[in-house]
């Protein structure tokens, strides 16, 4: 759970009004409304998961991986 992979970024305000809801309902609350969309584009990549499972966070976590190695020269 506490994984970079399962984190997204968030204003103070979507994290607020998503809550602990499923992920379909927060998929909603981050991309729906005043605001649409995400000014992070780690974040709207999560628009196009269907579902939130273990191996969806498994591939995040080393897509993520594998860029902070590349932009930080590891």
């Amino acid at each position: 759970m506490h994984t970079l992979g399962n984190l997204v970024l968030l204003t103070h305000r979507k994290n607020s009004s998503a809550q602990n809801y499923d992920f379909t309902t927060k998929k909603k609350k981050y991309f729906t409304g005043r605001g649409k969309g995400s000014a992070f584009m780690l974040t709207s990549q999560v628009i196009l998961e269907p579902e939130w499972t273990p191996e969806v966070i498994q591939r995040r976590q080393a897509d993520l991986l594998e860029k902070l190695r590349t932009l930080w020269k590891l």
